[in-house]
C-alpha cells in the first residue's frame, strides 16, 4: 500500500514556502520609516483586522443572536468557498462533496433544517448528484454553495435567533449572502482577479477569474454595479466504499461458520468498490444591480444572478461484487464472523453474524468507468422599492428565481472473475481487498473483460422554480418604549420537477455498431474499450498511512473511446437499447405559502433595555403529483417463485394543507457599555423533503417477501421550540468574548416506518392455468412523523488584535470558537457534532497579510437508526481542516495571492454506527490557489 510521505514532504514544503515569502516580504514592511499613529491605523483597519471589526459590531449591534463574516476588501472575501467561510462561525458545520463545501448545518441540525437566502431572498435549486449507484440522488431544498463566488460577497450572515420580519423555513437558522452594492460603494471602482487552481491529486492547473465594476451616476443619486466570474476547477477523489450488506446463505460457499452443514445464514458485503473520481467543474457567472433614488425618500432597484454549473466526473470505479460470487471460499482459515448487537429486529441483518473478513472465489468484478456529465443552470431576478417619510417606512419586492439541470451518469460495465479476499473489520479506516496468485497475474489482462451493458441515468431533468412577493410596513415612535410597530406578509410559489429516466444498452444492442469482438464464449471482450486506471498524480490513496491493503491500479472499461464510435444520441436509438421512465421515482410538487407578520420593537430611554417581539403566521398549501398501481389488482405468479406482476401505474396527486403560529422575541440588556446580556425565545418550521411527500407507490417482492413503498404526501412540517441565552463582552473595536446557551426542542423527526397491509392479490398458477383470488400481506414502508429530539448546547467566541504587543506583533491577531452540541436521539439525529472548534491567527501590516485557520468537527451520525444502512446507521468520522492565505500588496492597486485549502491532506470517512464496520473513505487531495488582484 503506497504511503502518503511525498505529499506531505510536498505539503510542508509548500506552507515552509509561504511563511519564508512572508517573513522576506514583511521584514522590509517593517524597516520602512514608521508612519504616525494615526496613518498606522488606518492602514491597520483596512485589512482582516477592519474584517473582524465590522463582524463584532453587527453582532453586537444586532437585537437578535446572529454572526457574520464580512470581507476584507471588495473582492476579498476570507475564503474561496461560501460554505468553507461559514464554518468559522461558531455553531455552523458543513456538508462535503469530493473534498467541496456544498451544504451548511447550523447547531447540530441536519442541512434541510437551514434556508439559505440572497440578499433576503430564496434561490431554486436543481443541483442533483447523478452518481449515485447510477441513478443519482433526489432534488432537495438545499442550496449548494459551489454556485456562488466569493469575490461578489460582501457579508454573510447567520442568524440563529428568528425576528418575526424573517421568512420561515430556517428551523435551525438562516443564512443570508449578502453582496455588494453600488449606493454602498459611493464611487466608481473596479476589480479584478485572475488565479491558477492546482489540486494536488489531479496535478493540473486550471483557471479562475472574476471581475467586478461599480459605479454612481445621477449626483450619486443613482448606482450601477455589474460583475461576472468563470472557473475551471479539476480536482481527483479517491475513494474505497462499502455499499452495504446482504443476506447470503451458506450453501452456496461452503460451511463459513465451521459447524459441520450449510444451513445457515450470515452478512456479506453487498459491494466494496474502489474508485477514482476525476472531475471537472465549471461555473460561470454574471450579477448586476441597479439603484436608483428616485427623491430623498423613494430608492428603487433591480438585480440579477445568472449562474452555469458544468459538472464533468470520469469515475474509474471498481466494483468487488461479493453477494455475485460464483464460487466458496478459497482461503477458509482467514474467515472472521463478527456478530453485533443493536439491529432492529425489523431490518434483515438482524440475528446474523457478519462476514467482516472472507475470502471468495469467482468474486463479480466490475471495474467500470461511468461517464456524469451534467448542466445546471440558475437564473434570478428581483426588483423592489423602498420608501421613507418621516416615522413611516415601507419595502416591497418580488423576485424569480429558476433552476434546471439536465445530466447523464451512464457507466459502461463489463463482468470479470477473479479471486478476492475482503476485509472489513471493525475499527478500520476502509475495507481492505487482496487477491489470490492466480487472479493477480492476469488482473490487468484485457482479455479477462466481458461487455455487460451501458446503463445508468440519461436523460435525467430536474427544474424547481420560486416565485416570491414581500412587502413591509413599519411606523418608529418618538420618545416611547415602544419605538416601532412593523406589519407584513409574503407569498411564495414553488414548483419543482425531476424526472427519473435511465438507459440499458445490452451488450448485444450495443455489439455490431460498437465493433465488439466475441470472446467465443457468448459474450463480447472489452478490447479495444480498455485502459488501466490509476491515479493522475502520485499514489492511490496516497494521504492513508494504515496498514489496510487495495488495489492501486485496474483495469477499466473506456466510455470516451467507446462513444467516439458510438455517440451518446446514438445510444438510446439503438435496437435493443432499453430506455426506463421509472415513473415511481418522478418528483412532481407544487407548493403555495402566505404568510403574515407583526412584529414591536421596544427599548428603554438609554438603550440599556431594547429587544422586539412579534409572530408570524404561515399557511402552507402543497400538491404532491405521483403515480401508483392499482393495489387492488395485483397478480402473484405461484409457479415462478411467486413473483408479483404490477398493473401499469396511473397518475395520482395529493393535496395537504396546514397553518402555524410562529411566535418569536429576543431580548438584550446592556450591563454596561460593554457587557450586554441576551435572551431570545422563538418557534421555526422546516417542511418535509421533496421525495419524503411524493405520493408515488412502488409494489416488489417474491413469495414471502411482498413490500410496497410509497412517499407521503400528508407529512407535518418539521416544528421546533428553541431558546437561546447568552453574555457578550466588547471592550474595544477589535476585541470580543461572547457565550451563548442555546436549547431546541423538536416536536417530531420523519421515521420510516413498516407496517403490515392486507391486499387481495390473483394468485395464477401457470401450470394449470388456473388463478384464485387470496388475501396476502404485504410489508408497506413509507414515512412518517416520529417522536422528536432535544438539542441543546453552548457557543464560545473570542477574538483579539493584538495591537499592544510591540514591533510587527502588533500587526498580528487571533479569532476562536468552539460548539458544544449533545441530544436525546444521539444514533438518530443526523448532523449533531458534540464538538467543534476553529482557531485562525492572522497578520496584517496593510502590505503583507497571512491568515492560517484550523477547523474540527466531531465525528456525527449521517444516517440514522434504526433503519437506515441494513439497520447499522452510519457515522462520520472526525474531520479536521487547515487553510491559509498569504497576500502581499505591490502598490495601491495590485496585490499578490496564495491561497490553500485542505493543506494537511484530511480525509473524509465513515464507519458504521452499530459495529463500528468502515462505510467511506474519501481522500480528496489538498488545493492551492495563485494568482493577483487589482484594484482601481
Amino acid at each position: 500500500m503506497p504511503r502518503y510521505s511525498k505529499r506531505y514532504v510536498t505539503m510542508l514544503a509548500s506552507v515552509s514556502l509561504a511563511s519564508l515569502v512572508g517573513v522576506a516580504l514583511a521584514s522590509p514592511a517593517a524597516a520602512q520609516s514608521a508612519p504616525s499613529e494615526d496613518e498606522a491605523q488606518e492602514i491597520t483597519v483596512t485589512g482582516v483586522r477592519a474584517s473582524l471589526q465590522s463582524a463584532a459590531q453587527e453582532k453586537k449591534n444586532a437585537v437578535n443572536v446572529i454572526d457574520a463574516i464580512t470581507s476584507e476588501d471588495i473582492g476579498k472575501f476570507p475564503t474561496e468557498n461560501v460554505a468553507d467561510a461559514s464554518q468559522r462561525i461558531t455553531g455552523v458545520q458543513i456538508t462535503r462533496t469530493r473534498g467541496s463545501g456544498t451544504a451548511a448545518s447550523i447547531r447540530g441540525l441536519p442541512t434541510d433544517f437551514t434556508r439559505v437566502e440572497l440578499n433576503g431572498s430564496t434561490l431554486a435549486s436543481s443541483i442533483v448528484d447523478l452518481r449515485g449507484g447510477g441513478a443519482g440522488g433526489d432534488i432537495n431544498r438545499s442550496f449548494d454553495f459551489r454556485l456562488l463566488p466569493t469575490e461578489f460577497v460582501q457579508t454573510l450572515e447567520v442568524v440563529k435567533s428568528p425576528t418575526a420580519e424573517l421568512q420561515e423555513g430556517g428551523l435551525s437558522g438562516t443564512i443570508n449572502v449578502k453582496t455588494v452594492r453600488p449606493l454602498s460603494l459611493g464611487k466608481q471602482t473596479l476589480v479584478a482577479s485572475a488565479f491558477g487552481v492546482w489540486n494536488s491529486n489531479a496535478g493540473k492547473v486550471t483557471p479562475q477569474a472574476s471581475a467586478l465594476f461599480s459605479t454612481t451616476f445621477g449626483g450619486g443619486r443613482g448606482g450601477f454595479l455589474i460583475a461576472g466570474g468563470y472557473s475551471d476547477t479539476r480536482t481527483e477523489t479517491h475513494s474505497v466504499n462499502t455499499i452495504g450488506w446482504g443476506v447470503a446463505s451458506e450453501g452456496r460457499f461452503g460451511d463459513v461458520n465451521g459447524d459441520g452443514d450449510t444451513d445457515d445464514q450470515f452478512n456479506l458485503p453487498s459491494q466494496v468498490r474502489t474508485e477514482i473520481a476525476k472531475e471537472r467543474r465549471r461555473r460561470a457567472v454574471l450579477t448586476s444591480v441597479l439603484e436608483y433614488e428616485l427623491t430623498d425618500n423613494l430608492k428603487v432597484y433591480t438585480e440579477g444572478f445568472y449562474s452555469r454549473f458544468h459538472v464533468q466526473v470520469d469515475s474509474l470505479e471498481n466494483l468487488n461484487l461479493f453477494v455475485g460470487a460464483n464460487g466458496g471460499e478459497y482461503a477458509p482459515s482467514t474467515t472472521a464472523l463478527t456478530s453485533i448487537d443493536g439491529i432492529a429486529p425489523s431490518q434483515l441483518t438482524f440475528g446474523l453474524p457478519f462476514a467482516t473478513t472472507i475470502g471468495l472465489r469467482g468474486v463479480d468484478v466490475r471495474a467500470n468507468n461511468r461517464y456524469n456529465n451534467s448542466v445546471a443552470t440558475t437564473y434570478y431576478a428581483k426588483a423592489g422599492a423602498e420608501w421613507e417619510s418621516y416615522n413611516w417606512r415601507a419595502s416591497a419586492n418580488y423576485a424569480h428565481s429558476q433552476a434546471k439541470q439536465a445530466g447523464d451518469n451512464l457507466g459502461f460495465a463489463q463482468i470479470q472473475r477473479f479471486d478476492v479476499t475482503q476485509s472489513c473489520e471493525p475499527g478500520q479506516a476502509l475495507c481492505g481487498l487482496s487477491l489470490s496468485p492466480e487472479s493477480e497475474a492476469r488482473y490487468l489482462d484485457p482479455s479477462v473483460g466481458v461487455v455487460a451493458s451501458i446503463n445508468g441515468a440519461y436523460g435525467r431533468k430536474t427544474e424547481d422554480q420560486v416565485d416570491e412577493f414581500k412587502a413591509n410596513l413599519s411606523y418608529s415612535l418618538d420618545d416611547s418604549f415602544l419605538r416601532r410597530i412593523a406589519i407584513g406578509g409574503a407569498a411564495t410559489w414553488r414548483a419543482t420537477y425531476a424526472n427519473a429516466d435511465s438507459l440499458v444498452v445490452p451488450a448485444g444492442a450495443l455489439a455490431l455498431t460498437a465493433g465488439l469482438t466475441s470472446n467465443g464464449a457468448g459474450g463480447y471482450g472489452i478490447v479495444p474499450y480498455s485502459q488501466i486506471a490509476g491515479a493522475s498524480r502520485g499514489d492511490f490513496l496516497g494521504a492513508y498511512s494504515g496498514d489496510v491493503m487495495v488495489p492501486s491500479q485496474w483495469l477499466s472499461t473506456d466510455i470516451h473511446s467507446l462513444m467516439e464510435t458510438v455517440s451518446r444520441d446514438e445510444l438510446g436509438e439503438l435496437s435493443g437499447a432499453i430506455l426506463l421512465t421509472n415513473p415511481s421515482s418522478v418528483v412532481d410538487l407544487k407548493e403555495r405559502t402566505l404568510a403574515a407578520y407583526v412584529q414591536a420593537d421596544f427599548a428603554t430611554g438609554d438603550d440599556g433595555l431594547s429587544g422586539n417581539i412579534g409572530a408570524r403566521i404561515v399557511n402552507t398549501r402543497g400538491e404532491a403529483r405521483g403515480v401508483s398501481p392499482d393495489l387492488q389488482s395485483l397478480v402473484i405468479n405461484v409457479d415462478t417463485g411467486g413473483t408479483v406482476t404490477v398493473p401499469p401505474a396511473g397518475p395520482i396527486s395529493a393535496k395537504n394543507t396546514y397553518t402555524y403560529v410562529l411566535p418569536s422575541a429576543n431580548l438584550k440588556y446592556a450591563l454596561s457599555d460593554s457587557v450586554q446580556l441576551r435572551f431570545a425565545a422563538s418557534r421555526t418550521l422546516s417542511r418535509p423533503t421533496l421525495t419524503q411527500i411524493s405520493p408515488s407507490t412502488s409494489v416488489s417482492g417474491t413469495t414471502g417477501a411482498y413490500t410496497v413503498n410509497t412517499g407521503n404526501p400528508s407529512l407535518k412540517p418539521f416544528l421546533s421550540t428553541n431558546f437561546d441565552a447568552g453574555i457578550e463582552w466588547y471592550p474595544d473595536l477589535d476585541t470580543s468574548l461572547t457565550f451563548s446557551g442555546f436549547y431546541k426542542n423538536l416536536a417530531s423527526l420523519v421515521y420510516p416506518q413498516t407496517d403490515s397491509v392486507i391486499l387481495p392479490v390473483t394468485l395464477f398458477y401457470a401450470s394449470s392455468n388456473t388463478s384464485v383470488v387470496e388475501d396476502q400481506t404485504f410489508q408497506r414502508t413509507r414515512p412518517v412523523n416520529g417522536s422528536g429530539v432535544k438539542v441543546k448546547g453552548f457557543e464560545v467566541g473570542f477574538q483579539k488584535a493584538f495591537t499592544f504587543l510591540p514591533g510587527p506583533l502588533k500587526y498580528t491577531g487571533t479569532q476562536l470558537n468552539y460548539t458544544f452540541i449533545s441530544n436525546n436521539q444521539p444514533q438518530v439525529l443526523t448532523a449533531a457534532s458534540k464538538n467543534n472548534f476553529n482557531a485562525s491567527a492572522y497578520y496584517d501590516d496593510g502590505r503583507f497579510a497571512t491568515r492560517v485557520s484550523y477547523t474540527w468537527r466531531d465525528k456525527f451520525v449521517s444516517q440514522g437508526l434504526p433503519s437506515s444502512y441494513f439497520g447499522l446507521g452510519v457515522t462520520t468520522q472526525p474531520r479536521a481542516s487547515l487553510d491559509l492565505s498569504v497576500s502581499y500588496q505591490l502598490n495601491d492597486e495590485i496585490s499578490i495571492v496564495l491561497e490553500g485549502s485542505n493543506v494537511l491532506d484530511n480525509v473524509d470517512a465513515s464507519r458504521t454506527t452499530l459495529g463500528d464496520l468502515p462505510v467511506d473513505y474519501y481522500d480528496p487531495g489538498h488545493q492551492f490557489m495563485l494568482g493577483a488582484r487589482i484594484k482601481l
